[in-house]
């Protein structure tokens, strides 16, 4: 359908290849000029199924310039809302804007105002000498541009980053509403912008605490109850607190829960503290606090999910970055856990907007690896008598054994042929469960979508040239008994000038094309999002 290719892996190279000579990061960073506020009708292609009807919700940097100022990274452009409704075969688009206090004086302004990750706001031209004097030592207020996702807690939503602050969105008209401070319930100065929910609607986060002893933070918020007038993290709580291993806490932006319990993985990025400080004080990127310590390995903390009781048993890895699980789960006493992994710290400064609008390529992407770890005390006990993981679980092509410094030590096995990012399951179904199939981003310049095969090591891609399709989401058909029985949305931006950006559905069974739903209107590439059945 519509030069539409699915990818075999020798084709890959080659095809990737000849696209990026014409179109480069474009779909990632190209700035949207304008909203569509009201819902507009897209122009559907082929046969949506019957059952697939909701929205698929979308965040995401959209606008990488205000007046003469860009901002200099990717994760840092203001955060745009897309939702792409489908009803009864047909789609409507609509978007907007995020109303964050960072967006409005910006839009004031006609400038950036507020600090975000990689980029550094300019001194107010109107503030007097010594306002800006002053202003060096007061505290920079950290951004509320929740451009990472979406969250649903009960019946509202809200928009995400990994600070503290949240945006809560009527999901509908993508209307901003009110501004959320986690640090004003929980004690944390951080928190992801992935966190899990359990199948009775327990919602499971993870937040930093910066102190003389920084901590991490398991926090748990019951579901959530309407006759209770309060928003749905009034009565969260901390789970377990995990000391950092060394000085600094490490950077994270996801971790994992299987049925009984929580990894949190302290990767090899730190957040350097001091470093954070003298970029707030002396007015230098934030980026400049991330350091990658090849020398420091990696640790996988394990928490049972009932308790809030730590192991004490101590798993490393070999040191690695990494920005999102894939799944993990619980098999013969051991715990697996799916990862996509960077080997160093490159990836996040390669990323910088002035390289991508060069068409500079980062070196390396993720590679989808799996790391498992004994956690039942008799396993436990067999390693420290010399046994190792292919004495209990013989598929496992990596190698997991207990090292004489005490600590359990996995090699990691690599679970897909081709490099994987934005990494997405059968979520409902699978989370925290053994599971085959991954839905991902890849290709050289992760401008494919695939679907992995974690048993064979294989993978289908959907590639058409001069088109960015976004993080795929797996939407499972009703009374489903197969895992891949479903469809997989992405929003696809197109950077020809002779086809426009559309939602995409492949049949997840086989990776074909069943249907695409196109829209006159700008789409921003965007980071995550959710779908909600409706």
């Amino acid at each position: 359908m519509m030069e539409t290719t699915t990818l075999r892996k020798e084709e890959e190279e080659s095809s990737l290849q000849e696209d990026e000579n014409g179109a480069g990061f474009q779909g990632l960073y190209r700035s949207v000029q304008n909203e569509q506020v009201e819902p507009i009708e897209a122009k559907v292609t082929g046969t949506i199924p019957d059952w697939v009807e909701g929205s698929l919700l979308r965040n995401g940097p959209g606008k990488f310039e205000v007046g003469e100022d860009e901002y200099q990274h990717w994760f840092d452009g203001l955060a745009m809302m897309l939702r792409f409704n489908i009803h009864k075969g047909k789609v409507t688009f609509q978007s907007r804007f995020l109303r964050s206090d960072s967006y409005i004086k910006a839009m004031e302004q006609n400038r950036i105002v507020m600090s975000e990750f990689g980029t550094v706001a300019h001194p107010d031209p109107c503030q007097s000498y010594l306002g800006r004097f002053l202003s060096v030592f007061v505290p920079r207020t950290f951004t509320d541009n929740c451009n990472i996702s979406w969250m649903q807690y009960g019946d509202e939503f809200y928009t995400v980053t990994d600070g503290t602050l949240m945006r809560k969105v009527d999901h509908k008209t993508l209307e901003t509403m009110d501004k959320v401070d986690i640090a004003d319930r929980i004690v944390i100065h951080s928190s992801t912008s992935h966190p899990h929910t359990a199948p009775d609607g327990t919602v499971y986060s993870l937040g930093s605490r910066f102190s003389l002893q920084c901590t991490y933070n398991i926090v748990k918020i019951p579901p959530h109850d309407p006759e209770i007038q309060c928003d749905p993290l009034c009565n969260a709580s901390i789970l377990c607190a995990i000391p950092t291993s060394g000085i600094y806490p490490s950077f994270y932006h996801s971790f994992a829960i299987t049925e009984n319990y929580v990894i949190f993985v302290e990767q090899s990025a730190v957040i350097n503290l001091l470093k954070v400080l003298y970029a707030q004080i002396f007015s230098k990127s934030y980026m400049m606090g991330l350091e990658f310590r090849k020398e420091q390995p990696a640790r996988f903390h394990v928490v049972r999910r009932e308790t809030g009781e730590r192991l004490l048993d101590i798993y490393t890895s070999d040191a690695f970055l990494s920005f999102h699980h894939i799944n993990a789960y619980e098999e013969a006493g051991h715990l697996v856990i799916d990862m996509c992994v960077y080997e160093d710290g490159t990836i996040v400064s390669s990323i910088n907007l002035k390289d991508l609008k060069k068409g500079v390529v980062p070196e390396r992407f993720g590679e989808a690896r799996r790391f498992l770890f004994p956690v039942d005390e008799e396993q436990v006990k067999h390693y420290r008598e010399g046994m190792n993981s292919s004495d209990f679980l013989p598929h496992f092509t990596g190698r997991t054994v207990l090292k004489n410094d005490g600590t359990i030590h996995c090699t990691p096995a690599v679970i897909s042929d081709r490099n994987a990012e934005f990494p997405r399951i059968n979520y409902d179904k699978y989370n925290g469960k053994p599971y085959r199939y991954f839905y991902c981003n890849g290709g050289e310049l992760n401008q494919m979508i695939q679907k992995v095969d974690t048993k064979t090591v294989t993978s289908k891609g959907w590639f058409e040239k001069g088109c960015f399709p976004s993080e795929p989401m797996f939407v499972s058909a009703p009374d489903s008994t197969d895992e891949d029985d479903g469809v997989v949305l992405s929003s696809v931006v197109s950077v020809r000038e002779d086809r426009p950006s559309f939602l995409l559905v492949l049949d997840a069974r086989d990776f074909t094309e069943i249907a695409r739903a196109e829209v006159d209107a700008e789409v921003a590439y965007g980071l995550h999002g959710l779908f909600v059945r409706e």
